[in-house]
């Protein structure tokens, strides 16, 4: 079965919804809730303020809590359930025989304790007297399979039903910010659903019919003020579906859509973020334009341009596309606005709106150039939209050092995670989870305890809690980088002190990361990405020896679960391109690095 990476469950009707690595999601229903949970021991989560917050458990994907107010962990499969099951009867009763353990296991206010302790001695063959800790493996496999069944994990099988199905996702907009409280209505053959969108554009996920029929999209029009049919999902795959508001009307845009002849004809200009692998006569084919217009209108010297840049592409007309005028905008890995008059090397023109379609999800600034994004487009398919984000910032402060930084954003403050001050406290991974949450990526765990601390730390891209373990749901591990990866940087003992994105390779073992607080600014720089070195010593012969070693600090990469399925895509593309970073510091402002000197950062 493929990877299950998150899962929810939905009460009201009895189903457990697993999200896979390849963006399916399956549902479970029928049974007995351990079996749809896959949680033969019933096994619940421990609980701090309300909120779901285990301490030791492992292996678990997400959380159930059923109509009676009871909150369950729920595992990928029954091997992570029944893994779990049996570190929690050592952990938590190794030191109790079966007639000790089952009191505090299975409490008197919701079992019949007598009960059960009779029916597990009796089941599992495990003498009365024998504490947990002294079972042999196979005695504790018995007691996991005579705890299954006493739980009801295998009753009622003929009511058991799993089903994959495939999801669409959609979104509101304007062209330029996310559309909250937008109403929508999905029109089934079985009836019809309204939805509203959230805060961020988005509206709850769709699933497809079974027998793949069409689900219309509609709204409501603004003159007759009766539903209009704007698209439609459905079928074997999953699309983003983006409503477009222009002028009081809807438009459906669906995210794989290519640009045609007559939406071309109809813009002015677009935006495009470069992807990795593009070339100028790609982009220019694309958008049925020339790679003279393409250079012109941006004052590129050469054919030369970079992932992540923000490419001004204008539309089609009857002229050639290569006596489009020129505009103000000046070479750059970014289309950010200018910080001040004093600073003549940023950009002197505010960011056009991007286009639905291309993958662009980049912010809107005010009017002076200066202090927070105003909103943003929902990210749609593309390549880490948030590498946008992040290099606009880079492009936007030019070098700049934290203590000047600080004085038009704080980080810190803009995501919440209790700290302030840039010169004082680490700032890469307040500074990355701003640019995840600015493109439209969740970044806080409502449901933990430390979920406003974690947002200022490296490590909470992998974990909850230092001490705890407790994996954080929002973000799925990769084996290799991708482009836009969060590359958490970590010692050999597992404690990670750095993160920012991946964004390119310099030489055979560096990985170019993008982040905040590397020399205290927003640049580029290189970081070891080999696990292992190879070393030379001298044996006891004094001949030489090679000795292979782990590296005292290597990198571990993320991606948000979201994006996990597009990330599988890009796994299978040739790569990161290889780039020298002082030729990227110097688009964004900042001078080549001095010979033997190793950049810096804070650790958190």
């Amino acid at each position: 079965m493929p990877k299950l990476i998150s899962a929810t469950y939905h009460p009201n009707i009895e189903v457990a919804e697993f999200i896979c690595e390849d963006g399916r999601h399956l549902l479970r229903s029928g049974g007995t809730l351990p079996w749809r949970i896959n949680n033969p021991g019933d096994l619940t989560a421990r609980m701090v303020n309300g909120l779901p917050a285990p301490k030791k458990a492992r292996g678990y994907v997400g959380f159930a809590t059923t109509r009676s107010g009871r909150t369950f962990l729920i595992f990928p499969d029954e091997d992570a359930g029944r893994a779990e099951l049996k570190a929690n009867l050592k952990r938590m009763h190794g030191e109790r025989t079966i007639p000790e353990a089952i009191p505090a296991y299975a409490p008197k206010h919701e079992n019949n304790t007598g009960k059960y302790i009779d029916d597990l001695l009796r089941t599992s063959g495990i003498p009365a007297i024998r504490k947990i800790n002294e079972c042999t493996g196979a005695e504790i496999e018995k007691i996991v399979d005579s705890i299954a069944t006493i739980e009801g994990f295998h009753a009622r099988p003929e009511t058991r039903k799993e089903t994959w199905v495939a999801v669409s996702r959609i979104n509101a907009t304007d062209g330029s910010q996310p559309l909250p409280d937008a109403e929508i209505i999905l029109q089934r053959e079985n009836g019809e659903e309204r939805l509203k969108s959230d805060a961020t554009g988005r509206f709850p996920p769709v699933i497809h019919p079974a027998d793949r029929s069409t689900v219309a999209v509609k709204v409501i029009g603004p003159k007759a003020k009766e539903p209009v049919q704007i698209g439609s999902v459905g079928g074997e795959t999953g699309k983003d579906f983006n409503l477009l508001a222009k002028f009081r009307k809807w438009k459906g845009v669906a995210g794989s859509e290519k640009i045609n002849s007559s939406t071309m004809a109809n813009e002015k200009s677009i935006r495009y973020v470069v992807q990795p692998g593009d070339n100028l006569s790609k982009i220019a084919k694309l958008y049925r334009t020339s790679t003279a217009a393409i250079k012109a209108n941006n004052n590129l010297d050469n054919d030369r341009i970079y992932p992540g840049e923000v490419l001004l592409i204008s539309g089609i007309s009857k002229k050639s596309p290569s006596a489009t005028a020129p505009s103000a905008t000046k070479k750059s890995l970014s289309t950010a606005p200018a910080l001040s008059a004093k600073n003549s090397r940023a950009l002197n023109s505010p960011p056009p709106a991007p286009l639905l379609g291309q993958g662009v999800s980049d912010s809107v600034r005010s009017k002076e150039g200066v202090g927070k994004i105003l909103a943003l487009i929902h990210p749609i398919p593309g390549r880490a939209p948030w590498m946008a984000i992040a290099i606009a910032e880079a492009k936007l402060r030019y070098g700049q050092r934290e203590e000047v930084i600080e004085k038009e954003i704080d980080y810190h403050v803009e995501i919440g995670d209790g700290s302030r001050s840039l010169s004082n406290m680490a700032w890469c991974a307040a500074f990355a989870n701003w640019c995840l949450s600015k493109s439209g990526y969740p970044v806080t765990n409502t449901g933990f305890r430390d979920r406003r601390a974690t947002l200022g730390r490296a490590h909470g891209f992998y974990e909850m809690d230092e001490k705890e373990k407790i994996r954080n749901p929002l973000f799925a591990e990769l084996d290799k980088p991708i482009y836009g990866a969060i590359a958490v940087a970590t010692y050999r003992g597992g404690h990670g002190y750095h993160v920012g994105f991946a964004y390119g390779k310099e030489g055979p073992g560096n990985l170019i990361l993008l982040g905040g607080n590397q020399d205290d600014k927003i640049k580029f720089s290189p970081f070891n990405m080999s696990l292992l070195q190879t070393l030379e010593t001298y044996g006891k012969d004094g001949r030489k020896i090679k000795k292979t070693i782990k590296h005292s600090k290597f990198l571990r990469y993320f991606v948000p679960v979201s994006y996990f399925r597009q990330a599988q895509r890009d796994l299978a593309e040739p790569g990161l391109d290889q780039l020298d970073v002082d030729d990227l510091n110097k688009l964004i402002g900042i001078p080549p690095r001095e010979k033997g000197k190793v950049h810096k950062t804070k650790t958190n």
